[in-house]
């Protein structure tokens, strides 16, 4: 939500930058472009196997040897020669093209083999220039991109494994509740824990790693102490406390402490009651509801605003699809709807039923967020699910 990420951006300051092996910073984000340091392909080369050749043919004379990738084959080319050649090796002096071996045939004319375009070849070159996908000090991928697979792919094959992040951000998350219970047969009035399990990977989605993970019951001397521990994670996370009833002493603790309020409610159906401060140590809190659902909710429209406010992400993942069945459209808030695609590419909402479960997350694909007023066959944002 547009909002969220104004408010963060102009109240959050970025965390620190750091030098990573982006094979080991996955989920984090760039803090300045990456570069090539090197071209590829570093020389000219083959795209197939086949032969490379020295003038225009239509036959070659075949020369002793092979060309095979990772070696130089001290082979020289002139006009109207051939030699065979492997994918990706380099091609010897004088190639002035790469032929694929389907595209030629064998000839045997006094004892010199030779090779000739087959009927109705194409002229197809297969040889690679060098520097066709980049050279050396070429922009690769742009500062604020999320380092993701194929950004560790690009950067090795352009010899810049190591670069310069934000992140990933560290978590620490608390769920809090007299009546939520984990494990061990159930009291009267209690619930069995079904968010601690599964928020971890929820956050994983947003490029949030959870540090550790504590459950306690409402007590305000205890909330205030997990606030005091020691850690070097960069936000904390709570479920729980976020109302103002007489078992709710999250606000209380952040007076106490000296906490700045960044983000009290946001409006948005569920996950509107989400709270968002600046601890005096210089972490950042995320409050989530403490419904299942509206945590859900919260975490992936609000998490991946403090990613991107955090780490000066600029990329965006976001999709958008036309929503079928809007519902009454509520003209106050945001509605987030779990939905699905249907046949025809629109999607349809899967019907929550309710935010103490997740049971209607389980045929969702997105969340698509419906503003205030939205109507059926409108277009709206998704936010993708994890698997």
């Amino acid at each position: 939500m547009d909002e969220i990420d104004a408010t963060l951006l102009s109240e959050l300051t970025p965390i620190g930058e750091r030098y990573a092996a982006l094979s080991m910073a996955l989920g984090a984000t760039l803090a300045g472009p990456l570069w090539a340091t090197a071209a590829l392909p570093a020389a000219d080369s083959a795209a197939m196997d086949g032969f490379a050749v020295s003038g225009p043919g239509p036959q070659w004379r075949v020369l002793i040897g092979t060309c095979t990738a990772g070696r130089r084959s001290g082979i020289t080319l002139s006009d109207g020669d051939a030699v065979r050649i492997a994918t990706g090796a380099v091609t010897p002096p004088g190639t002035t093209a790469v032929i694929r071996q389907e595209f030629l045939r064998p000839l045997h004319s006094g004892g010199q083999r030779a090779v000739a375009l087959v009927a109705d070849a194409p002229r197809r070159n297969d040889l690679r220039r060098c520097g066709e996908s980049w050279f050396d000090g070429d922009e690769l991928v742009a500062a604020g991109t999320r380092v993701g697979v194929s950004t560790v792919s690009v950067a090795q094959s352009a010899e810049t494994p190591i670069a310069m992040v934000r992140g990933p951000l560290r978590a620490d998350v608390l769920l809090t509740g007299d009546e939520i219970r984990a494990s061990g047969e159930l009291e009267p009035g209690q619930v069995r824990d079904s968010i601690g399990t599964v928020l971890p990977h929820y956050l994983g989605h947003c490029d949030i790693g959870v540090r550790q993970l504590t459950r306690l019951p409402d007590d305000r001397t205890l909330l205030r102490t997990w606030f005091d521990l020691d850690t070097d994670a960069e936000l904390a996370i709570t479920v729980g406390a976020t109302g103002h009833g007489g078992a709710d002493h999250l606000r209380g603790v952040l007076e106490e402490i000296g906490a700045h309020i960044v983000i009290d409610g946001v409006r948005m159906r569920p996950g509107g009651s989400q709270l968002v401060a600046r601890l005096p140590d210089g972490r950042i809190l995320l409050a989530l509801p403490g419904n299942p659902l509206a945590a859900v909710v919260a975490t992936l429209v609000t998490g991946r605003s403090l990613v991107r406010a955090l780490t000066c992400r600029r990329d965006s993942n976001a999709s958008w699809g036309r929503i079928a069945d809007a519902g009454a459209p509520d003209n106050d808030r945001t509605r987030v709807v779990p939905a699905r695609q249907v046949e025809g590419g629109v999607w349809r909402a899967t019907r929550p039923g309710g935010t103490a479960h997740l049971a209607g997350l389980l045929r969702a694909q997105a969340l698509a967020l419906l503003p205030a007023g939205t109507g059926r066959g409108a277009l709206v944002e998704l936010l993708s699910l994890p698997h």
